[in-house]
């Protein structure tokens, strides 16, 4: 059996509630770090090699020759930050998508089911 087969077998069956939980606080925790601990870092890596960088776009053409200011340096500081967290964000979340569209051939389901039919009055 290969390895992609040993995987989908894990990962196409059904999942117990404390699985869910384990998987999801885990899966919270790396969210966690990720888009909330990597930005911070960036953040503060920025604000320790201030004078480096203001050393560095001395000679980047269209800019003073005196560099770029302190509150220039802070908004591009937060933009790297910014971007990285959502660019994370939108990787995570177009993986998750394709995953659950490539499950959904390989298991033969066709669009949203109805986990409710048969338990409310009407349906």
């Amino acid at each position: 059996m290969s390895m992609r087969e040993r995987v989908y077998r894990y990962t196409d069956a059904p999942m117990t509630w404390t699985k869910a939980i384990v998987l999801g606080t885990l899966l919270w925790i790396f969210m966690i770090a990720t888009l909330g601990q990597l930005p911070s870092v960036i953040i503060y890596k920025f604000d320790q090699y201030i004078a480096q960088i203001v050393n560095f776009t001395k000679g980047i053409p269209g800019v003073n020759a005196e560099g770029l200011n302190t509150v220039q340096i802070k908004i591009i500081r937060d933009i790297v930050a910014n971007s990285v967290q959502m660019g994370i964000l939108t990787g995570m979340l177009i993986v998750a998508y394709y995953w659950q569209k490539s499950k959904a051939k390989r298991l033969g389901t066709k669009g949203l089911q109805d986990p409710v039919k048969g338990y409310m009055p009407g349906k």
